[in-house]
């Protein structure tokens, strides 16, 4: 497996960036300064014949050291190798004016310190190099500077002393320049190895040294970009915490870095990682077949499975591996994708006791849709994508309609979905509901069929879970809203199941109680589908039964059979109890006859009409123009 050596390397590159950003101003200041001294020895009239050349030469040498800097090339040697050749070009053009004698009796402190702060940003090699140049060209000077001083030959002794001094005045700042730069050199390379602990730290377990979740995640992404693909597997230990229980924390990390071990360990693993927990994830290698993959999982498999030695004794290790091949260009839909179907495959392994598993669409693909519809159900709620729809309801003896139920569906538009299968209420309203997010749906859906009601009569049933009736003031914000439209609390039907009203029966037929009190009605909803419907009708507040259509249907099979009898006992027993009836599921002319002469109240069905969308004001605008 390749281990991840970048730590010493981003250490470096901050290094390499801050030595960058001053080799940049070095070059850009110093060009500044040559100009400006430029300029005031033209102001003064203090130019001389090789002040044009010199200052060229100066300003040619430091932007070269500004643009390697600024486009990060070759930074360190053009600055080094720019610096150095600017302290020769300053010693070469002294020595040619002293040569000319052109000799000012103030440029004596210039010589001993301008090549000195040139030198500042030398490596300390050089620093040390040109010391005794530096000595020499000054020691070589002396003498010029000293017969302007005395206005005549000085004596030998004083010249030579003064000289020595001066030069190894000199020489020695340079060394000490030397010295410091080592010091910093050594500081830097504790900083990089700090910057490389730190980057440990912060991408890595501590416990196995595998990657950690967040830099496992940015491995992936890396591997998806240069390769295209991505092959993931996903192992979760089994029965870990038992293992911990019974043999201590100490036998479980035991197990734990052994495990890590042995991934690391594994050819066909390109990156390995620890997640969390007992979980761990590895990135396999791009180049392997399927074939290739399902030999290495097996083989890896066998590996993990193998009985740990700690203190003397063997804990068996089980596991769980799951994994997962997508071709992927690198963005974060395609990687998530590629993390959930791996996750998918182990979890369904982990349900039967262990083993490995690739992701097969027949046999995951449903986890993996209403895993998708975790993500993408709140999106679609929030963008309008799920859109009121109301089917009609009728009078059994008239065929009158008299009311509408509000249902929802999920639409395509405004998505680019086309004409693509969207998932229906029975897919996602268990989805909003798992999310609390079903309240929200009601609110919006309620709000936009009262705004935008064409259709008398204005009745409406509303489906209510379990979980909407425990929701403190659902009663009072349900008729803040219906008010708002100015819609009568008496033309409102609360349609319960018995799943909703077996849930804390008690405090729900306090809540149902509370909405009649409204003026709202209750019907129960499914009726004939479950166990205890008639003991829940005589605990109930309710005022309409709703047969499940598949109570209709049945009875239409069997004609004169005991479906039928049921039916239509169902319908009496409704009457009995002062109770209206409404039979569901009515798909035909036939069937709404039988309904009649059944002696049902209502009926509802495809052939009365199916669900259709609510248009809002504004689709009807769009559709106008």
């Amino acid at each position: 497996m390749v281990r991840n050596t970048t730590e010493h390397a981003l250490g470096l590159r901050d290094l390499h960036e801050r030595f960058r950003r001053i080799a940049f101003r070095i070059g850009t200041v110093g060009v500044a300064l040559v100009f400006t001294a430029f300029s005031l020895s033209a102001i003064t009239g203090e130019l001389q014949a090789t002040s044009y050349f010199e200052s060229l030469l100066y300003c040619v040498i430091l932007t070269a050291i500004a643009l390697s800097a600024r486009r990060d090339y070759h930074v360190r040697q053009f600055l080094y190798g720019g610096l150095a050749l600017l302290f020769l070009t300053y010693w070469a053009v002294t020595l040619y004016e002293f040569q000319s004698g052109l000799i000012d009796p103030n440029s004596l402190i210039f010589a001993l310190f301008i090549p000195v702060f040139i030198a500042i940003g030398l490596d300390y090699r050089l620093q040390f190099a040109l010391a005794p140049v530096q000595a020499a060209c000054i020691w070589y000077c002396f003498g010029a500077y000293a017969e302007v001083f005395h206005g005549s030959a000085p004596s030998a002794g004083d010249e030579t002393v003064l000289g020595l001094t001066l030069a190894s005045f000199s020489a020695i700042l340079l060394v000490l320049l030397g010295m410091v730069q080592i010091a910093r050199q050594k500081t830097d390379q504790r900083l990089v190895e700090v910057i490389a602990e730190k980057n440990r730290l912060a991408t890595t377990d501590p416990l196995t040294g595998l990657l950690n979740r967040r830099a496992f995640l940015d491995a992936l992404e890396t591997s998806a970009k240069l390769n295209g693909t991505a092959t993931l597997a996903f192992i979760d230990l089994n029965n870990f915490k038992p293992l911990n229980d019974q043999y201590g924390h100490a036998a479980g990390d035991a197990v734990l870095k052994a495990i890590a071990s042995r991934l690391e360990r594994c050819d066909a693993i390109s990156v390995a990682a620890r997640p969390g927990g007992d979980e761990f994830a590895a990135i396999l290698n791009p180049f392997l077949d399927q074939a290739g993959v399902d030999f290495a999982m097996a083989d890896l498999y066998d590996e993990l499975v193998c009985d740990v030695l700690w203190d003397d004794r063997l804990i068996h290790v089980g596991a769980s591996m799951g994994y997962a091949h997508v071709k992927s260009d690198g963005a974060e839909t395609d990687l998530q994708t590629c993390l959930n179907l791996a996750d998918t495959a182990m979890r369904r392994v982990k349900a039967t006791g262990g083993g490995f598993a690739r992701f097969t669409e027949a046999v995951d693909g449903p986890e993996v849709s209403t895993e998708r519809l975790n993500i993408t159900f709140p999106r679609a709620l929030a963008t309008g994508l799920i859109r009121p729809a109301l089917q009609p309801i009728a009078d059994a003896r008239t065929l009158d309609i008299i009311g509408h139920e509000l249902l929802a569906r999920w639409t395509g538009q405004n998505s680019g979905a086309g004409n693509q299968r969207q998932p229906g209420p029975d897919e996602f309203i268990p989805i909003a509901e798992k999310l609390g997010l079903l309240n929200e749906l009601l609110w919006t859906t309620l709000d936009t069929t009262l705004s935008n009601w064409t259709d008398q009569p204005r009745v409406l049933s509303i489906n209510i879970s379990p979980g909407q009736l425990q929701t403190p003031d659902f009663v009072t914000t349900l008729r803040r809203v219906i008010d708002r439209h100015g819609f009568a609390a008496s033309a409102v039907t609360l349609e319960i199941t018995e799943k909703v009203a077996l849930r804390n029966l008690g405090a729900n037929v306090k809540v149902l109680e509370r909405a009649r009190r409204a003026g709202m009605s209750i019907a129960l909803d499914d009726f004939g589908t479950g166990y205890s419907s008639l003991s829940l009708l005589s605990q109930l507040p309710l005022d309409t039964l709703k047969i499940d259509q598949s109570l209709v249907h049945a009875a239409n099979k069997s004609q004169d059979g005991a479906e039928t009898a049921i039916l239509r006992g169902a319908l009496q027993l409704a009457r009995e109890i002062g109770l209206k009836s409404c039979v569901e599921g009515v798909s035909s002319e036939a069937l709404a006859t039988q309904m009649k002469t059944l002696g049902a109240d209502q009926i509802q069905g495809y052939w009365i009409g199916r669900p259709k969308l609510v248009d809002s004001k504004k689709d009807q605008i769009l559709l106008a123009s």
